[in-house]
């Protein structure tokens, strides 16, 4: 399975934006990360974990800090007609959860951790004996 069959939609926004802001658009979009962008670039990626480890525990205001403050960066990519778990493998040499997806060197889209393991779970069913035998 190729990452392209699994990958999500990925939300932009601008560096400046209030930490606050930014937690709303997440909440509204039903999202768990964005990716920051500068000058029409992108500079790094911000997740539900940024905000609670950088900002909730550590009792900052996010009316005041902006998301260029607790970005992470640089943003790990794959390229779109990568296999899954090649995917999941720089996943976990990076640490990561999440991956941006490129096509042609633009940013298309991304893949999560989630996802990949859902799909694995599912290829792994499908191509068990038991599941073979039931077709």
């Amino acid at each position: 399975m190729q990452v392209k069959e699994i990958m999500h939609n990925v939300a932009k926004i601008s560096s400046d934006i209030s930490i606050s802001e930014v937690a709303g658009i997440m909440d509204e979009k039903s999202i768990g990360s964005v990716l920051i962008e500068e000058d029409n670039r992108i500079i790094g990626i911000m997740t539900e974990r940024d905000i609670l480890r950088k900002i909730v525990a550590k009792k900052e205001n996010p009316d005041i800090l902006r998301a260029k403050d607790i970005m992470s960066c640089p943003i790990i990519t794959i390229d779109i007609e990568e296999d899954i778990e090649v995917a999941s493998r720089k996943m976990c040499h990076h640490k990561i959860r999440r991956l941006i997806v490129t096509e042609n060197d633009e940013i298309i889209g991304k893949i999560t951790a989630n996802s990949i393991a859902r799909n694995l779970k599912y290829l792994s069913v499908r191509n068990s004996p038991v599941h073979t035998r039931l077709e």
